[in-house]
């Protein structure tokens, strides 16, 4: 039975050899592994904010590719290169409705004067007004539209940000996608860290202690009551930021679909419910909610984005943080028994660890609150708000009364 001193002298020894594994790059070290694989959720991200459009059917390296703007078609408000306006295919649909509905307005005022039925004719007449007032409405939200685009252009012209100076972020709706990845590549980065971080201390948290000589005399304890409250914290943070993640997503889906159907379907659908009597102010709500959603909904997303510039300097970066925690500690560098090892050394190693530990947890913590309270729940409450509000106001303006709020009880 070896005394306490050679016990000792056998443990320090220990050390001594195995010290230098700490400080390795190799496959077992931890450290290695987690800056590889920080590097590659970065790489994914910053390729998945910065990616351009695509043509064809491409196959799909990860899950955030399925997003891409790729499968959103041409540029918003573009028919072919170099043309700022919306001609072509965006403009034909409406066009293709107002012309339909004048030769219907026609067909009726022919019948009225070849029956000499006055009401035909007045009804006939009364029609050709409201054509006229269709096709004003139409006008006038594709010049807002112009006009807010023309804004966002010259507003975009010369900065350096890596949103406003992105050669495929050619206006507001184009940007607001690029915003809302890169919402979702910093909440990915923020979730694939406190992971990380999650695993790390669930190896301390169900890792059991041994203090003593022999197997006959010892005491054995762990960390899990201790550290309890904190995998719960970081648990709970994990769930709720999933679900601001997915939210993000839905918010790239949303503007996708107003990007593909708002000129193809949405607003031809309002034009041709706005020229029957009888579904006049179903019409008018649906053009002014298309409009709304075209101009006002990705103008928000940028309102967002100005916001996010100025509290991301309130918050660390989670990757270095992670980092600097597990090369920094020094412990981590090395597996198996090396780890007991150090745990024997409980009276210096565990404060000085659980301190460093709490501050890191605290901090990637108080990032993950933020995506999920501040990102994901106040700003887009603010833009659905602001958006169907706008969306009344445009229907009011046309003396349609709307109540669009009733959305927000669903959402």
């Amino acid at each position: 039975m070896l005394s306490p001193a050679r016990s000792a002298l056998m443990i320090l020894l220990l050390l001594a050899i195995l010290a230098p594994l700490a400080q390795a790059d190799g496959p077992t070290d931890l450290g290695s592994y987690i800056d590889t694989t920080a590097s590659s959720v970065s790489s994914q991200t910053s390729a998945f904010v910065n990616s351009g459009t695509q043509t064809g059917v491409a196959t799909f390296n990860s899950v955030l590719d399925a997003f891409g703007p790729g499968s959103c078609g041409n540029n918003w408000m573009t028919a072919g290169s170099g043309s700022g306006s919306i001609i072509g295919m965006w403009l034909a649909p409406s066009l293709v409705v107002l012309l339909i509905v004048s030769m219907g307005v026609a067909i009726f005022y022919m019948a009225g004067q070849a029956l000499s039925n006055p009401q035909l004719i007045a009804m006939s007449k009364d029609e050709f007004f409201q054509l006229l007032l269709t096709t004003f409405r139409l006008v006038s939200v594709i010049g807002m539209l112009v006009v807010g685009n023309l804004w966002y252009t010259l507003s975009a012209a010369g900065s350096s940000d890596p949103i406003y100076s992105n050669t495929n972020n050619k206006d507001m709706m184009d940007s607001a996608m690029a915003i809302s990845r890169l919402m979702v590549g910093n909440m990915v980065t923020d979730y694939s860290t406190l992971l990380m971080y999650n695993m790390v201390i669930h190896t301390i948290y169900s890792s059991t202690m041994w203090f003593g000589v022999t197997w006959r005399a010892m005491y054995s304890f762990n960390l899990g009551p201790v550290l309890k409250p904190l995998i719960d914290l970081i648990g709970t943070s994990l769930q709720f930021l999933s679900m601001g993640l997915s939210e993000w997503l839905l918010h790239i889906v949303t503007l996708c679909l107003i990007k593909e159907w708002t000129w193809t379907l949405f607003i031809p659908m309002g034009l041709l419910l706005r020229s029957f009597p009888y579904t006049r102010e179903a019409g008018e709500a649906l053009i002014s909610l298309a409009f709304a959603l075209a101009l006002f909904y990705p103008f928000m997303f940028i309102f967002d984005y100005e916001v996010h510039k100025i509290m991301i300097y309130n918050l660390v970066d989670p990757q270095q943080a992670i980092s600097g925690f597990i090369h920094n500690s020094g412990i981590l560098g090395v597996v198996g028994s090396v780890f007991i090892v150090m745990f024997l050394m409980g009276g210096v190693f565990i404060p000085y660890f659980l301190g460093g530990a709490l501050t890191v947890a605290f901090e990637l913590i108080k990032s993950a609150i933020y995506y999920i309270v501040i990102m994901s729940i106040l700003l887009p409450f603010f833009n659905i708000f602001i958006t169907l509000t706008s969306a009344r106001e445009s229907a009011a303006m046309n003396k349609v009364d709307v109540n669009f709020m009733s959305f927000l009880k669903i959402i």
